[in-house]
């Protein structure tokens, strides 16, 4: 079946979506001469218009049977309010304070076709902000329609009655979707060129596509969302509205970045696998680790996500049933885009897939490298300049024959990652970007303040969770133990010195280096969020405490002084015995530190735990460890004494603040 693309004269002329202010002519191959399907929701044609405004000023009671103000719009038929029921929300729902939409009826009279058609368009950009459009033949080609895409209509023979293959294309990328009776059964992405780096990566996009229209088991088509198919959909029509075809192509500019790192990532597990404590792992576990501990895993169309991805941390990474393709791991990672420059002083992208040397690893370094290099030293390159025709206007005015493209590589963090100030201040400047002024502390942004509360970002505060901690002791001495026994563990944070902390958001970059020399100091954020959250927020699926327990509090020191004022005077405050008390102070700047206080045999424990570059755990100070007369195994086939480092491991290998102390506990009490 031909494919459609913005560039095909003959295809242009059969398309009914392209120029929606046009009346279209009615085609066998298009929806609008199909009574199975109904014309596409536009403002811009009186055919496609959903509905006709009343001039009448009696609004009220309409307005009034429809829950709304006054000052709501009338409709002259229960199209308008059918519409809005299909969508499953009411005028309330969209938010449309701010769209001043009480002039879509006027008391006085009609508006002029321009005002109202302003309004209208105000109107459908609230409707698709709700992002709530169902999967049916006019739900896609409406969302075709608003990304600017040709849609096209074709029958389909073989699949059953009333099937119909939509195809919906950009200048470089078209997706043809196959559909019955509003229930999808095929999805296939295509480019426009058959280039052999796009093409291999073609199929796993399909199916993400397929995934996002098609029925769950059991579910109802009117339940189906476009939600998901939406979004990647964006993805794709964003890099082809940046080409300019065809001296610029986004996406293999895209695909041409993933080459360069899936070299290096093989390199660095073939690294791994030459190490003599690592010779025996299988290939997976090897590449967790190189995602967790080298230049990180990069992957095409991942996670239900069309699109480059670099990973650079992962959930449980260090147990052996996590894999790369893990999903159930919460996993971190960079997603390479492109943007549009927008005035940004910063080099255009480049298309190439050479951004790094055949051998990887530099062989003959210079003095400086030598000298400041503390592992093996990367080949980057540096591909030439990707250069677009001046036209000839441009070019008489210059003088130039070409000039750089207005499109730069866009890093997004997926999460995003919450760093000090000094911190953000230092990856801004190395991207040349400006900082963001500060306004909020780190602890606000990694536990944010409730609304009702009252807060001063320079006095210390104090955040109580209590939560419940599985514990697995039988396990440890070689017993089978199905279930766990639940430890009640009440967790308060203090911070004493507030530093401001920033959300990274997205960068933009020029060449892959700049991203693969961030990932240390990422990954240290990453693991600091990972054990605060596990040890202060709730989980989904982790046992949770009764109910007057489990609540988080923030207090600050007015509070806790109220708080002592109203307790009795014979008493102090007490914790229920079966309740373990755990107090962790909160360092943020200059380094990460935790210092961890909790009940240990008839005194105190006091740990101090700094995170380090890399997501590692050392241990600056402790009163406990030194009577530690454990072993463990030494990897030659004996043992050694239990060291603090052993310890440190311990804990990046559980992840849980809670846990780690219940071994502790069991242990060395």
């Amino acid at each position: 079946m031909s494919t459609p693309m913005r560039h095909g004269p003959s295809q242009q002329g059969r398309t009914p979506s392209q120029h929606p202010a046009a009346a279209p002519t009615p085609q066998a191959s298009t929806p609008f001469s199909n009574p199975q399907t109904a014309p596409a929701f536009s403002p811009h044609g009186p055919k496609s218009s959903p509905q006709q405004f009343k001039k009448s000023p009696a609004a009220g009671t309409t307005a009034t049977m429809m829950g709304v103000n006054a000052a709501a719009a009338n409709f002259d038929s229960p199209s308008a309010a059918a519409a809005y029921n299909t969508l499953g929300m009411t005028i309330n729902d969209l938010n449309l304070d701010n769209i001043s939409v009480g002039g879509l009826v006027a008391a006085a009279g009609r508006t002029d076709e321009e005002d109202r058609k302003k309004r209208m368009e105000a109107v459908i950009a609230a409707l698709w902000a709700q992002n709530s459009s169902r999967v049916s033949n006019q739900g896609l080609e409406r969302l075709a329609i608003h990304l600017d895409l040709e849609c096209l209509w074709e029958s389909s023979t073989g699949v059953g009655d009333n099937a119909k293959t939509l195809v919906i294309a950009g200048q470089t990328v078209a997706v043809e979707v196959g559909i019955t009776n509003h229930i999808v059964h095929h999805v296939a992405l295509t480019y426009s060129d058959s280039i052999p780096s796009l093409d291999k990566h073609v199929d796993k996009a399909s199916a993400i596509l397929l995934k996002d229209l098609s029925l769950a088991p059991g579910q109802s088509p009117l339940t189906k969302r476009l939600t998901h198919f939406r979004a990647n959909l964006e993805r794709i029509t964003t890099l082809d509205k940046l080409s300019v075809s065809p001296d610029l192509n986004c996406h293999l500019a895209v695909v041409g970045i993933w080459e360069s790192l899936e070299k290096l990532h093989r390199w660095d597990v073939q690294k791994l696998r030459e190490e003599h404590t690592l010779g025996s792992i299988s290939e997976e576990r090897l590449r967790v680790f190189a995602l967790c501990l080298r230049h990180g895993c990069p992957l095409m169309h991942t996670r239900g996500r069309i699109g480059l991805s670099l990973d650079y941390w992962k959930e449980r990474r260090k147990l052996a049933s996590t894999t790369v393709d893990t999903e159930d791991a919460k996993t971190w990672a960079i997603l390479i885009e492109c943007a549009a420059a927008s005035g940004m002083v910063y080099r255009p992208v480049r298309v190439s897939d050479k951004w790094i040397g055949p051998g990887i690893e530099k062989s003959s370094l210079t003095d400086e490298e030598m000298i400041t290099s503390t592992g093996p030293v990367l080949d980057w390159l540096e591909p030439v300049n990707t250069d677009l025709p001046h036209l000839e206007e441009a070019r008489a005015q210059t003088g130039l024959d070409t000039k750089p493209p207005d499109v730069v590589f866009m890093a997004t963090f997926d999460p995003p990652v919450i760093v000090s100030h000094a911190v953000a201040m230092d990856i801004y400047k190395t991207y040349a970007t400006n900082v963001p002024p500060p306004n909020i502390t780190f602890d606000a942004l990694m536990f944010p303040i409730a609304s009702a509360s009252s807060y001063d970002p320079s006095e210390p505060r104090e955040i109580t969770f209590t939560q419940t901690v599985p514990t697995f002791m039988n396990n440890l001495h070689g017993q089978p133990q199905a279930e766990p026994v639940l430890r009640a563990h009440q967790n308060t944070l203090f911070i004493y010195k507030p530093v401001y902390g920033q959300i990274l958001n997205h960068v933009p970059f020029s060449h892959p280096k700049e991203l693969i020399a961030m990932l240390p100091l990422l990954r240290q954020y990453a693991f600091l969020s990972l054990l605060l959250s596990n040890s202060l927020k709730p989980k989904d699926g982790k046992p949770t405490v009764k109910d007057e327990d489990k609540n988080s509090v923030s207090k600050t020191s007015r509070d806790e002084f109220a708080e002592f004022m109203a307790r009795p005077a014979s008493g102090d405050r007490e914790t229920p015995s079966k309740v373990l008390k755990v107090d962790i102070t909160l360092t943020a700047h200059p380094v990460p530190r935790l210092l961890l206080v909790f009940p240990f045999k008839s005194d105190t424990a006091n740990i101090m735990l700094e995170i380090q570059i890399g997501g590692k755990v050392h241990i600056i100070s402790d009163n406990i460890f030194a009577d530690d007369q454990g072993t463990v195994d030494n990897g030659a086939g004996g043992s050694r004494r239990r060291t603090p480092e052993d310890w440190a491991n311990a804990l990046e290998t559980m992840e849980d603040i809670g846990a780690w102390i219940e071994i502790i506990k069991h242990k060395l009490e």
